[in-house]
């Protein structure tokens, strides 16, 4: 046992961790990878403060002078590309390349070439009227939207994958007209669903397959019209459902209640997952032999991965696809036998490098495609860069940098900036003691409302357009925000009401439908079996393992 040098949280690198680092040690062919000094959820923390996914900001583009939309603000100290340009031909990443010095650390000289190099303003491909997206790609007509892929028409939401029409979800595959929804798949007009796939017309839903017509309930199968988890007839349902104005908050806040307390009364699986083998975690599909994974599916032999899909071999990864021998990465697409990178695509071979896309042989390098064979984005034959990249690893194992990751100080967001203040929050003083920056004039307002909520109807159908030229206060945080006109219509077609929360303060509350990314060992309260859960000792919830919940539920 060590304590970890962020946090100081006492934490063990298992045999597991320490047999798979040493494997990709071997495939990457770089010497032994040493043991790290941060802990689990420390090492995690350092990623995710590598990406910004929601603050965006409005500054002028560095290469052509035009006003854009961008993660980074203004005052950074790298040129910001309006990303077409970035994609285009018009500018060479290899110019900025620079002389590996031996008598400073390596770091302070990745840190120079970042300050010259140019970085793209947005991430996206593909994509029709979604200027204010980010990660997204080949969608249309979406708004204040991160992490959208096939999909169309797209507000204030999350992770969403071949999904049409649906506003403020979260986690979402193929659904369509659904309203505050979270971890749903294959569902139609639904709102204010978690946990429920194949579901159509129904509402305040939890843990749910192939319903219809079914109002706050927990834990059904194949079921229709049903209240509170009892069986109605049509008529008796429609009747029932007269009696909750799901516009009035007194009676929202009623059904929430009975709903947290089927909750309370329901079993909750150990752990979300299905078609998985020896493999511990939570929200995941078709692992083998992977240990403390999120969300992630269609891989193997992975530990300590967040966000991923068909991957082999990964060991301290964020938001990874189709990847294999990745040690400390975050955002390895397509990539192979490669540690300690950024955001590098279709490649092999990558080592602390930032946003470098199809290249192979690359080390220190930032914003380079198709190179192969560069330092510090400077160009060498096979032989320069293999003698070379031997030098340079002792001469960074001599200065105590090789097998560290990026170290915060040149992380190119500021903390809050970054997912890391969603999932890990921060004070600012806390923040900068360890070594991030922060961002004292974050894009938002405050005190600049012109209305408030009281001087608008309740009721969605009396609403007018003249509530697109207001400017509201959120109820949660104060800050600003408007109503757009394709929320507006939206919501009129759901019949539902408008939100009187920002879409950050939305975005945070979805969040909370998930458990915490941390593992406890208990038993099962059935059979006392015991389990790995996300669901901590004292929660007082019923935990059944997988065999005790599937006698319960079906």
């Amino acid at each position: 046992m060590q304590n970890c040098i962020s946090c100081n949280v006492s934490f063990e690198d298992s045999q597991a961790e320490i047999s798979l680092r040493a494997k990709i040690g071997d495939a990457i062919q770089k010497g032994d990878l040493p043991e790290p000094k941060l802990c689990c959820d420390c090492r995690l923390i350092q990623l995710m403060s590598w990406r910004n996914e929601r603050i965006l900001y409005t500054r002028m583009c560095d290469k052509s002078g035009k006003k854009i939309i961008s993660v980074y603000p203004q005052n950074v100290a790298f040129p910001v590309y309006e990303k077409s340009i970035w994609w285009g031909d018009s500018w060479n990443a290899t110019n900025y390349g620079q002389d590996y010095d031996f008598n400073r650390p390596f770091f302070e000289q990745f840190a120079e070439l970042q300050r010259n190099t140019p970085r793209a303003s947005l991430n996206t491909k593909n994509v029709e009227n979604c200027d204010y997206c980010n990660f997204t790609f080949d969608s249309k007509d979406s708004y204040l939207t991160t992490c959208c892929y096939y999909s169309e028409s797209i507000l204030y939401s999350f992770w969403m994958l071949e999904c049409k029409d649906c506003t403020e979800c979260s986690y979402c595959f193929q659904c369509q007209n659904c309203l505050q929804c979270t971890d749903c798949n294959k569902s139609y007009g639904c709102y204010e669903c978690v946990q429920c796939n194949v579901c159509t017309d129904s509402s305040y839903l939890f843990d749910c397959r192939g319903c219809t017509d079914c109002f706050c309930s927990v834990g059904l199968r194949n079921a229709k019209y049903h209240m509170f988890n009892e069986k109605l007839s049509k008529e008796e349902f429609e009747n029932r459902m007269k009696e909750f104005d799901l516009q009035n908050p007194v009676h929202v806040e009623k059904v929430k209640e009975r709903l947290d307390a089927l909750k309370l009364k329901h079993p909750h699986k150990y752990s979300v997952q299905e078609k998985c083998e020896d493999s511990t975690g939570d929200h995941i599909v078709e692992l083998k032999d992977c240990k403390n994974c999120y969300q992630t599916f269609r891989s193997r032999d992975c530990i300590n991965v967040t966000d991923a899909d068909g991957n082999n071999d990964l060991l301290d990864c964020y938001h990874t696809g189709w990847s294999e021998m990745i040690y400390e990465g975050y955002s390895p697409v397509r990539l192979r036998n490669s540690a300690f990178e950024v955001q590098c695509w279709d490649g092999n071979d990558i080592f602390y490098s930032d946003t470098c896309q199809n290249c192979s042989y690359c080390f220190g390098c930032i914003s380079l495609r198709q190179n192969k064979y560069c330092i510090l984005n400077k160009q060498y034959s096979k032989e320069e860069y293999e003698v070379m990249l031997y030098k340079i690893i002792n001469h960074m194992k001599s200065t105590g940098e090789w097998g560290k990751f990026f170290p915060n100080e040149i992380c190119i967001f500021s903390y809050n900036d970054s997912v890391a203040q969603d999932v890990y929050p921060l004070e600012k003083e806390e923040a900068i003691k360890r070594g991030w920056k922060w961002q004292d004039n974050l894009p938002f307002t405050m005190g600049k409302e012109t209305t408030t909520w009281n001087s608008y109807e309740m009721k969605i159908e009396k609403v007018q357009e003249d509530i697109l030229n207001e400017i509201f206060a959120c109820e949660c945080c104060k800050k600003n925000y408007r109503i757009i006109r394709s929320e507006l219509k939206f919501y009129k077609q759901m019949k539902l009401p408008l939100s009187r929360l920002c879409s950050g303060c939305r975005h945070l509350e979805r969040i909370k439908t998930r458990n915490p990314r941390n593992l406890h060992n208990r038993t099962c309260n059935k059979c006392n079996k015991e389990i790995q859960t996300t669901f901590a000792p004292e929660r007082p919830e019923k935990v059944y393992c997988e065999e005790c919940y599937l006698k319960e539920v079906y």
